[in-house]
Protein backbone atom coordinates (compact mmCIF):
# COMPACT_ATOMS: atom_id res chain seq x y z
CA UNK A 1 0.00 0.00 0.00
CA UNK A 2 1.56 3.46 -1.08
CA UNK A 3 1.80 6.17 1.47
CA UNK A 4 -1.02 8.13 -0.81
CA UNK A 5 -3.29 4.81 -0.59
CA UNK A 6 -3.07 4.83 3.13
CA UNK A 7 -3.86 8.82 3.45
CA UNK A 8 -6.93 8.45 1.23
CA UNK A 9 -7.70 5.59 3.65
CA UNK A 10 -7.41 7.29 6.88
CA UNK A 11 -9.01 10.64 5.42
CA UNK A 12 -12.18 8.27 4.33
CA UNK A 13 -12.07 6.94 7.67
CA UNK A 14 -12.50 10.49 9.28
CA UNK A 15 -15.10 11.90 7.27
CA UNK A 16 -17.20 8.68 8.10
CA UNK A 17 -16.39 9.08 11.89
CA UNK A 18 -17.55 13.04 11.74
CA UNK A 19 -20.89 12.09 9.67
CA UNK A 20 -21.37 9.71 12.48
CA UNK A 21 -21.15 12.18 15.08
CA UNK A 22 -23.07 14.60 13.33
CA UNK A 23 -26.04 12.58 13.21
CA UNK A 24 -25.33 11.58 16.67
CA UNK A 25 -25.66 15.39 17.51
CA UNK A 26 -28.37 16.56 15.66
CA UNK A 27 -30.37 12.60 16.95
CA UNK A 28 -29.81 13.82 20.67
CA UNK A 29 -30.68 17.25 19.81
CA UNK A 30 -34.26 16.27 18.18
CA UNK A 31 -35.01 13.79 21.13
CA UNK A 32 -34.17 15.92 23.64
CA UNK A 33 -35.72 19.42 22.09
CA UNK A 34 -39.83 18.30 22.74
CA UNK A 35 -42.13 19.35 20.34
CA UNK A 36 -44.64 22.07 21.03
CA UNK A 37 -48.20 21.74 19.77
CA UNK A 38 -50.29 24.14 18.80
CA UNK A 39 -52.31 24.30 21.86
CA UNK A 40 -49.21 24.18 23.78
CA UNK A 41 -48.49 27.97 21.93
CA UNK A 42 -51.95 28.95 22.24
CA UNK A 43 -52.00 28.34 25.86
CA UNK A 44 -48.62 29.67 26.42
CA UNK A 45 -49.64 32.81 24.84
CA UNK A 46 -52.82 33.64 26.49
CA UNK A 47 -50.58 32.76 29.96
CA UNK A 48 -48.37 35.60 28.56
CA UNK A 49 -50.67 38.08 27.82
CA UNK A 50 -52.30 37.74 31.15
CA UNK A 51 -48.97 38.35 32.70
CA UNK A 52 -48.37 40.93 31.20
CA UNK A 53 -52.19 42.23 32.16
CA UNK A 54 -51.80 41.57 35.47
CA UNK A 55 -47.99 43.46 35.87
CA UNK A 56 -47.73 45.17 32.91
CA UNK A 57 -46.43 47.99 35.33
CA UNK A 58 -43.85 45.78 37.22
CA UNK A 59 -40.30 46.43 35.23
CA UNK A 60 -39.06 42.98 36.42
CA UNK A 61 -42.49 40.90 35.53
CA UNK A 62 -42.22 42.71 32.36
CA UNK A 63 -38.39 42.28 31.36
CA UNK A 64 -38.81 38.45 30.21
CA UNK A 65 -42.31 38.99 28.52
CA UNK A 66 -41.03 41.60 26.00
CA UNK A 67 -37.88 40.29 23.43
CA UNK A 68 -35.01 42.19 23.64
CA UNK A 69 -35.95 44.39 19.78
CA UNK A 70 -39.36 44.76 21.26
CA UNK A 71 -41.08 48.01 19.81
CA UNK A 72 -44.15 49.71 20.79
CA UNK A 73 -45.28 52.29 18.31
CA UNK A 74 -47.77 54.95 20.72
CA UNK A 75 -50.32 57.57 20.44
CA UNK A 76 -47.29 60.36 19.95
CA UNK A 77 -45.64 58.94 16.94
CA UNK A 78 -42.80 57.54 18.59
CA UNK A 79 -41.69 54.05 18.70
CA UNK A 80 -40.57 53.21 22.26
CA UNK A 81 -37.96 50.55 22.81
CA UNK A 82 -38.28 47.66 25.37
CA UNK A 83 -36.11 49.86 27.74
CA UNK A 84 -38.90 52.65 27.15
CA UNK A 85 -41.75 50.86 27.38
CA UNK A 86 -40.39 49.37 30.75
CA UNK A 87 -39.79 52.92 31.93
CA UNK A 88 -42.61 55.02 31.39
CA UNK A 89 -44.95 51.52 32.59
CA UNK A 90 -43.34 51.11 35.85
CA UNK A 91 -43.26 55.30 36.35
CA UNK A 92 -47.01 55.87 35.40
CA UNK A 93 -49.18 53.78 37.64
CA UNK A 94 -53.01 53.20 37.15
CA UNK A 95 -55.74 54.32 39.80
CA UNK A 96 -55.85 51.11 42.26
CA UNK A 97 -59.74 51.18 42.09
CA UNK A 98 -59.53 50.23 38.25
CA UNK A 99 -59.31 46.71 36.97
CA UNK A 100 -58.21 45.23 33.65
CA UNK A 101 -59.68 42.14 31.96
CA UNK A 102 -60.08 40.88 28.20
CA UNK A 103 -62.74 40.46 26.05
CA UNK A 104 -62.53 38.71 22.80
CA UNK A 105 -59.31 37.26 22.81
CA UNK A 106 -57.88 35.60 19.86
CA UNK A 107 -54.59 33.81 19.26
CA UNK A 108 -53.15 33.22 15.62
CA UNK A 109 -50.03 30.82 15.46
CA UNK A 110 -47.90 30.71 12.55
CA UNK A 111 -45.29 28.64 13.45
CA UNK A 112 -42.45 30.51 15.65
CA UNK A 113 -44.58 33.96 15.42
CA UNK A 114 -47.65 34.03 17.55
CA UNK A 115 -50.53 37.19 17.16
CA UNK A 116 -52.93 37.60 19.79
CA UNK A 117 -55.64 40.36 19.13
CA UNK A 118 -58.40 41.24 21.58
CA UNK A 119 -59.98 43.94 24.24
CA UNK A 120 -58.83 44.77 27.65
CA UNK A 121 -61.50 46.34 29.49
CA UNK A 122 -60.83 48.93 32.68
CA UNK A 123 -64.12 48.69 35.17
CA UNK A 124 -63.84 51.13 38.48
CA UNK A 125 -64.25 49.68 41.69
CA UNK A 126 -68.44 48.79 41.13
CA UNK A 127 -67.64 46.99 38.16
CA UNK A 128 -68.54 49.97 35.66
CA UNK A 129 -66.45 49.84 32.20
CA UNK A 130 -64.53 53.16 32.07
CA UNK A 131 -62.42 52.37 28.86
CA UNK A 132 -61.76 50.00 26.07
CA UNK A 133 -58.54 49.30 24.42
CA UNK A 134 -58.02 47.33 21.30
CA UNK A 135 -54.82 45.63 21.22
CA UNK A 136 -52.60 43.78 18.68
CA UNK A 137 -49.56 41.81 20.05
CA UNK A 138 -46.94 39.90 17.99
CA UNK A 139 -44.43 37.36 19.91
CA UNK A 140 -41.99 34.84 18.67
CA UNK A 141 -41.00 31.82 20.20
CA UNK A 142 -37.19 32.32 20.61
CA UNK A 143 -34.74 30.70 23.03
CA UNK A 144 -37.30 28.37 24.56
CA UNK A 145 -40.25 31.02 25.50
CA UNK A 146 -42.63 33.43 23.57
CA UNK A 147 -41.47 36.89 23.23
CA UNK A 148 -43.41 39.81 22.57
CA UNK A 149 -41.86 41.76 19.74
CA UNK A 150 -44.52 44.41 19.00
CA UNK A 151 -47.47 46.02 20.80
CA UNK A 152 -49.95 48.63 19.64
CA UNK A 153 -53.45 49.21 21.37
CA UNK A 154 -55.99 52.12 20.08
CA UNK A 155 -58.80 53.51 22.22
CA UNK A 156 -62.78 51.98 21.68
CA UNK A 157 -64.58 54.67 20.70
CA UNK A 158 -68.97 54.52 20.06
CA UNK A 159 -69.88 55.95 17.19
Amino acid sequence: MTYMNLVAKVVSVLVGLVAVLIWLVHMTVATATPRRTAEQDRQALIAAENDWLRSGHDAAALDPILASDFIHPVVTGDFLTKAQHIYYSSRHLPPANLKNSFENLNVRIYGDIGIVNGIVVTSDEHGKDVNRTIFTDVFIYRDGRWQAINAQENKVEKL
